[in-house]
């Protein structure tokens, strides 16, 4: 089995909770030089987010078995009302309930969360697990600028750890997305710099010491988190404020996980010599344009990996950690 496990979509129906629906004060206005560039990439990925027959043709042509869908990063919609996303996310992983049974061996999914209110992320994550059977939960890098590692969130990381289902941790909002209006910075760099934060928040939380069985996925290769984990080393024995984890930080990287969508093979074989080959998985980011759209070349294309190695990363972690 060959398993994409960053794969998104969009349940158009739950748009009509929306009075409106929010506008992403990154895109491109009309003259702007990527102007045409995005609303072309807009009118294309429709078909790809929505229609499921599509997205098994784009699987088959990628050469790939499944997909485990995660709702769109622009749907999260935490700065609502806690219980207008709630209603939200209900209808959305009832839906996608509904495409894994009528696609059962193309398709998993991940519940969406209304995590500005933890007790009723919490409600959701459980329904969505135990009644409608979605394989884990996809949260935001932070919720309306709050840090994941804060200690509000720990009830909704405590029932994820309890459920025995892994939480997806993808970029949106990014920190200093006022400064990134140019060169498509909020997505090109904001958002792996935003991943970075959020799994900096919670290894100087301690959260893998208080949840010691959290199963935790970064986006994008980890961000710059592989890289910096020296600098975050350095920081624990003589801050303070960083203090809180038992262990030093590169200890805590090793028990993420993380996808592919590193857009380099020396970069990718970094990361997997960094974390092991056990803890990466098979990621496009479907259907978006700073995703991967041939994924296997991309792991063919590192140097020395083994062919045990290639299958862990190309399916058999997926299937192990998401119980497929």
């Amino acid at each position: 089995m060959k398993i994409d496990m960053h794969s998104h979509i969009e349940i158009r129906e739950a748009l009509d909770f929306l009075s409106e629906r929010p506008v992403n004060p990154m895109a491109p206005k009309p003259g702007h030089m990527a102007y045409d560039y995005t609303m072309e990439q807009i009118r294309k990925m429709g078909p790809q987010l929505q229609d499921p027959a599509r997205r098994i043709a784009d699987l088959d042509q990628m050469g790939l078995d499944m997909a485990v869908l995660s709702i769109a990063p622009t749907d999260f919609f935490y700065a609502l009302p806690a219980e207008q996303t709630f209603r939200i996310c209900r209808f959305e992983n009832d839906r996608l309930a509904a495409l894994v049974h009528e696609y059962p061996e193309r398709l998993a999914a991940m519940a969406t969360v209304p995590l500005q209110d933890v007790g009723l992320a919490g409600k959701e994550l459980e329904r969505s697990v135990q009644k409608l059977g979605l394989k884990g939960v996809e949260i935001g890098t932070n919720v309306n600028g709050a840090f994941l590692g804060e200690e509000q969130f720990l009830p909704f990381f405590e029932t994820a750890a309890a459920l025995g289902v892994p939480v997806y941790i993808h970029p949106h909002n990014p920190a200093g997305a006022d400064r990134m209006k140019d060169y498509y910075f909020f997505n090109v760099l904001g958002f792996p710099m935003d991943t970075t934060l959020a799994a900096g928040s919670l290894i100087y939380s301690g959260i893998f010491d208080k949840l010691p069985g959290l199963k935790l996925i970064l986006s994008h290769a980890g961000g710059a988190l592989p890289y910096v984990v020296g600098r975050m080393n350095h920081a624990r024995k003589i801050r303070p404020e960083c203090t809180a984890p038992k262990k030093p930080p590169e200890e805590y990287v090793k028990m993420f996980h993380y996808d592919t969508i590193s857009h380099g093979a020396d970069q990718l074989r970094f990361l997997i010599s960094a974390v092991g080959a056990d803890h990466v998985l098979l990621g496009t980011d479907y259907p978006y344009d700073m995703g991967d759209a041939d994924p296997l070349a991309s792991i063919e294309a590192i140097v020395g990996l083994s062919a045990e190695e290639r299958a862990k990363i190309e399916g058999e972690n997926a299937t192990k950690l998401f119980k497929l």
